[in-house]
């Protein structure tokens, strides 16, 4: 697996969209990301990049960081 084809942890999303991680959570949360949890509830939040790349066009940036 290329280092681009791993899934994104919540820092590396935030980032990428130039938002707080805090964010990220709660569009997750809100189900407004096309992101997943492997295990239970406590589970790190990943993204692949392709979904990140299509958020980004979708939308821009988070721009709600407060």
């Amino acid at each position: 697996m290329e280092k681009n084809d791993r899934p994104l942890g919540v820092g590396e999303i935030a980032h990428e969209l130039g938002c707080s991680e805090k964010t990220v959570r709660r569009l997750y949360a809100k189900g407004m990301i096309e992101a997943y949890k492997i295990g239970g509830r406590t589970s790190p939040i990943r993204m692949e990049r392709k979904a990140l790349e299509r958020l980004k066009q979708k939308r821009g940036d988070c721009g709600d960081d407060g």
